[in-house]
């Protein structure tokens, strides 16, 4: 009997499928030749926490390194039914074939759950791109014996082992170095691969942060000629180009030389320029596209396109490759002609589908050795979610884009000279759209030295006469904040930011640090860490974040060129090119060199303690008006973080019915007054006016005049709120003026009356309806029809 161990349930279904099912039963599928179909759930066998060892039970820097012999492993006990089910089968079979995802870390799943069962059988592997069923058929006639993958395996070994060394090991020798010194319960988690990727938040926050925005100068013309009129941005050649100024002196100067002086056209070239379609997608350009397009998170994207291959639509997505090997790109185009009649998206597709064999752009068999692009299967989508569907259509478009004719452009280059001063311009004219047809171009700007400009026919030596210089006045910007997926980018592209070391940069130019399958993984860990934190799929550095790695941003294990060559040694074991024996030695000689920094971190924590935390991310609300010590939030209330020394100062989360926030709290041990209104009581509403002072909140009632909102534009009274609208507070003398709190759908705050009542109208509100119409508008008071009306 021979039995297949898939990765994960539906991948083992989709084999079964093809294989022919039998009987489906409970953790295994029968198939109708007697084989069997049993699937892991993920890592089924883990790696012992060091908890798990006596020499290891106690956190201290005497137990140091981390480095157990032998590595014990066990069964996870949320998994460990599935596990008896595989081990009872494997004990009945004379082979096994591995068909865990192709790839490090699934080779590594399928040998460990088995060596853990004890098999000594024939040894198979399954390696294959995608779930459809032509490829599982291919894939089960051309089985590969597992000794020709043993490298690959032993690659796998290594990581797990040094991962495993160095994250405990780091994590404990920083949390206990930082203890000692702070007496904070800090635990400071560290990893080969999330201690770089933290490296890089890090220093793009920083450069954020020390950004210092310079003003410059540009001196754009506008033309007249026999042949029509149009526009040119200065330029010089010193060097390389330049197109800016620094000073407005320069620019007055340069204006003052070529003001009113004669020019020529000295330059006028038009040519066709090929434009071709993007290349195809990887996990990194995908989860790119999903955020831009579609909102993703990372995390949505992930679930999302393992969905799809999972269901059979799309091959393997964790992927690093944006090429195509041969067979692959033939089998493609025979898929998309498969599926063309049949797809919602028919229009998409190109009347003649030829194979991209040929287009090195797409098509690269050694950049396709283990993985290929993200592409559509042979299969036409069936039963998708609205979200599958729409990153689905992502993955079709970029994928047919590369199928249509590429696109054509015409571009023109004029430069005009006058004073011996350079003026450029560039006007771009779309000829044939090809591929543009069905995707929009990632980016449709025109260059940073270019004008936007149409151009009339000019001939060289034509007269050209300056009608209007003027200097226009810009400024550099910041870098930009990293979104989830760019910072997963930066990690795939990290060798750029190695200057120093070219091998080591070629090393990461194609593999990155960390891999497709696992970058996501550790920017979650980060999260969870409370390193980084996402908000609306950007990402921020904590104070824990930015404190931990203030103080290792120059120790070894921050360093992306030491993930560099643990990333060059791994491939070159995994190709039989080093080994295994050597680098595992390597890699603890490296684990003995992290707790070589203790003084020198310890140094730099005592620097940087000044009465708050460094490693826990506590909301400072101010300091305490009794101590100064600082004021944090807690879970029912704000208190002074003085309290173990005596200090007693807090501020309730809710007073009297008032919920009070951070800001209030904050205001508050200022000394400032704040004044709450509408709150509910039992006689109806009322409002009242909250103050700290002798240590604890005072109240009073508001005065008339503190509660007005504003003047009465009819009788010059207070207009104060009500429950239900504003009004005058000289109504019992007779006024008439109030003010709705709703006004065609939207509600208006006392902020905008306030406004209102000081400026006469207020700000532009968004989004009122009226005749099935939505629009924004400021509002204005009518004395005369005594209403509200928009402003004109």
């Amino acid at each position: 009997m021979q039995v297949i161990l898939a990765e994960k349930p539906d991948m083992a279904r989709n084999i079964a499928d093809v294989l022919g099912v039998k009987k489906a039963n409970r953790g295994y599928i029968e198939l109708q030749n007697g084989n069997i179909v049993t699937w892991a759930i993920g890592h089924l066998i883990r790696l012992r926490t060091p908890d798990s060892y006596e020499e290891y039970k106690t956190w201290s820097l005497n137990t140091l390194p981390i480095i157990p012999e032998p590595m014990l492993s066990e069964v996870d006990p949320d998994r460990k039914d599935q596990f008896l089910v595989i081990r009872e089968l494997l004990s009945k079979a004379d082979s096994c074939v591995i068909a865990t995802d192709p790839g490090r870390e699934g080779e590594h799943i399928g040998r460990t759950i088995i060596s853990a069962c004890g098999f000594k059988g024939n040894l198979l592997r399954l390696w294959i791109q995608d779930l459809t069923s032509e490829t599982i058929k291919s894939g089960f006639q051309q089985l590969r014996s597992a000794a020709d993958y043993e490298n690959l395996a032993a690659a796998a070994r290594i990581r797990a082992a040094a991962d495993y060394w160095i994250g405990f090991t780091a994590t404990r020798f920083f949390s206990l170095v930082a203890q000692e010194v702070s007496g904070e319960k800090a635990l400071l988690s560290a990893g080969r691969v999330q201690t770089p990727t933290l490296r890089i938040v890090y220093d793009r926050e920083m450069a954020i942060e020390g950004f210092k925005s310079q003003t410059f100068y540009q001196l754009l013309g506008t033309f007249t000629t026999s042949s029509g009129n149009y526009e040119g941005k200065w330029f010089r050649f010193q060097d390389e180009k330049i197109s800016r100024l620094d000073t407005i002196e320069e620019a007055e100067a340069l204006l003052k030389k070529v003001a009113g002086q004669p020019g020529t056209v000295t330059h006028f070239e038009e040519k066709q320029v090929k434009r071709y379609a993007p290349q195809l997608l990887d996990s990194t350009s995908i989860k790119k596209a999903a955020r831009k397009q579609l909102g993703f998170s990372i995390e949505k994207t992930d679930k999302t396109l393992q969905s799809i291959y999972d269901k059979g639509f799309c091959t393997y997505p964790r992927t690093a490759s944006v090429h195509l090997s041969s067979n692959a790109a033939d089998k493609l185009a025979k898929d998309l002609a498969a599926i063309r009649l049949k797809s919602k998206f028919f229009s998409l597709f190109p009347k003649d589908i030829h194979s991209l064999k040929g287009k090195p752009r797409f098509v690269d068999d050694e950049k396709a050795a283990e993985h290929h692009a993200i592409v559509p299967t042979g299969l036409v989508p069936a039963e998708l979610t609205e979200d599958e569907e729409k990153l689905y259509e992502i993955i079709l478009r970029v994928t047919l884009a590369a199928h249509h004719p590429e696109g054509t452009d015409s571009e023109i280059t004029a430069i005009t000279t006058i004073a011996d001063e350079t003026f450029e311009t560039k006007a771009v004219s779309i000829l044939e759209q090809g591929w543009r047809k069905i995707l929009k171009p990632e980016s449709e700007e025109k260059g940073a030295d270019e004008v936007a400009a149409s151009l009339p026919n000019l001939q060289i030596g034509q007269v050209a006469s300056a009608q209007d210089m003027r200097p226009v006045i810009g400024k550099t910007t910041p870098p930009k904040r990293l979104a989830e997926d760019e910072l997963i980018e930066q990690m795939a592209k990290a060798g750029r930011k190695i200057e120093d070391d070219e091998e080591l940069a070629a090393v990461l130019k194609d593999l990155g640090i960390g891999t497709p399958a696992t970058r996501s993984t550790i920017v979650q860990e980060l999260k969870k860490r409370e390193y980084i934190e996402s908000k609306k799929n950007l990402i921020y550095l904590t104070d824990k974040g930015r404190n931990f790695m203030s103080l290792i941003h120059d120790h070894p294990l921050a360093s992306i060129e030491l993930t560099a060559e643990f990333e060059k040694k791994l491939t070159e074991v995994a190709e039989g090119r080093r080994s295994a024996a050597q680098t595992r030695e390597e890699f603890k000689s490296f684990v003995h060199r992290i707790m070589g920094t203790k003084d020198e971190l310890q140094q730099k924590i005592r620097e940087r303690m000044k009465e708050k935390s460094l490693f826990q991310n506590i909301a400072f609300i101010g300091k305490c008006p009794a101590c100064n010590k600082p004021v944090t939030e807690k879970k029912e209330f704000y208190g002074c973080s003085g309290f173990k020394e005596g200090c007693k100062i807090t501020i309730p989360k809710e007073y009297m019915k008032i919920k009070l926030s951070v800001k209030h709290a904050a205001a508050l041990l200022e000394g400032k007054e704040i004044m709450f209104q509408g709150i509910q009581g039992k006689f109806g509403p009322y409002s009242l006016i909250l103050k700290f002072e002798n240590q604890k909140i005072q109240s009073r009632k508001p005065t008339l005049e503190e509660l007005s909102l504003g003047s009465c534009p009819l009788c010059q009274k207070g207009v104060r709120e009500n429950e239900k609208f504003y009004g005058c507070s000289g109504y019992k003398e007779g006024c008439k003026f109030t003010l709705p709190k709703t006004f065609l759908g939207k509600p208006i705050t006392s902020a905008q009356v306030r406004k209102l009542l000081r400026n006469g109208k207020t700000d532009v509100i968004k989004g009122f309806t009226a005749k099935d119409k939505t629009f924004d508008s400021a509002l204005v008071y009518d004395k005369q029809e005594g209403r509200l009306k928009f402003a004109r």
